[in-house]
């Protein structure tokens, strides 16, 4: 007797394979560039260090839009038995651009640094997405070392209102994480930035989400350079969590440009490097013995939105 034909299905998302990508070119083609200047340069950005740092950015920003329309999916979109109340949860569509929704989802006291850098990165992400072009001028000094670069607009070229908010007076660089505008002057520091802050969010929505934030599946990275991951060994492949990848990008920056970084974030580093762990729960059976007990559902799941009650 034929056996019948089942039926699979599953959501296409790119999340986990966008991100991994932009934090391997951080890693293997960024880094090295960085290590062979960071001990000389003063300003200027090395060619083979803004090229990846730029690329990044974009996958960066697409990842986390999908790990957002999978929330959204998951919470608003799929059937429930029985349906879940306060549907829709959040007040946004997964078309909407990804500024919308960090702004729809950052509305409570102590969320504002958080969203401002964000919405900072998605405007260097901007910068990169869609081509501004630059008059980059320099002196040559006497000396024969150069000034700092100023960057123009050529005509024709202007900044989204999202941006000249958050840009500061007579320089192309954000007001808060001085983030470049200028595509050509995505650093290694700049984007491990990036990196900082995009962790620091991730782990906020798995705290606020539980499962339905989660990353699914592990990073399975390299240790390229060597020793970028300290204390391997012969290993060289591991599945790694992003948080795990964040604390080793910020271990290889310079004591210097880690206290740039820690000044630029405004706030403490350990914010944007702590690993969000869910807390175990364990209940004592009547033999005496222990088991491990399923957390309850998150309460997003059952209790309205923080934009219909307010802060």
């Amino acid at each position: 007797m034929a056996q019948k034909t089942q039926a699979q299905e599953h959501i296409s998302n790119l999340s986990v394979d966008l991100m991994s990508h932009a934090l391997e070119l951080i890693q293997q083609k960024a880094l090295p560039v960085y290590k062979r200047n960071v001990a000389t340069r003063e300003w200027s950005i090395a060619h083979g260090e803004f090229g990846p740092s730029a690329i990044a950015a974009l996958l960066l920003a697409s990842g986390v839009d999908y790990h957002l329309a999978r929330l959204k999916s998951f919470r608003d979109v799929f059937p429930e038995k029985p349906p879940l109340p306060h549907t829709p949860y959040f007040n946004w569509e997964i078309g909407d651009f990804l500024p919308t929704k960090i702004e729809r989802l950052l509305i409570k006291p102590g969320e504002g640094r958080l969203r401002e850098q964000l919405l900072e990165f998605t405007s260097v992400r901007d910068s990169v997405a869609h081509p501004k072009l630059y008059f980059i001028r320099q002196l040559l000094k006497p000396d024969y070392t150069v000034s700092r670069p100023k960057a123009r607009l050529v005509a024709g070229a202007t900044h989204k209102q999202k941006t000249l908010r958050r840009k500061l007076k007579r320089s192309e660089m954000t007001a808060s994480l001085h983030l470049p505008l200028v595509p050509t002057w995505i650093s290694y520091v700049d984007i491990v930035i990036c990196v900082l802050v995009m962790n620091r969010f991730l782990n906020l929505l798995e705290r606020k989400y539980g499962p339905y934030a989660y990353l699914t599946g592990g990073f399975s990275v390299q240790n390229i350079p060597t020793d970028f991951f300290h204390g391997w060994g012969s290993t060289t492949r591991k599945s790694i969590s992003f948080s795990d990848w964040t604390g080793a990008f910020f271990d290889s920056l310079s004591p210097a440009d880690k206290q740039k970084v820690q000044k630029r974030l405004g706030d403490k580093v350990s914010k944007y490097l702590q690993k969000y762990s869910p807390p175990i729960r364990v209940r004592k059976k009547r033999n005496g013995e222990y088991e491990f007990v399923n957390p309850p559902p998150p309460d997003f799941l059952r209790k309205p939105p923080p934009w219909k009650v307010g802060p």
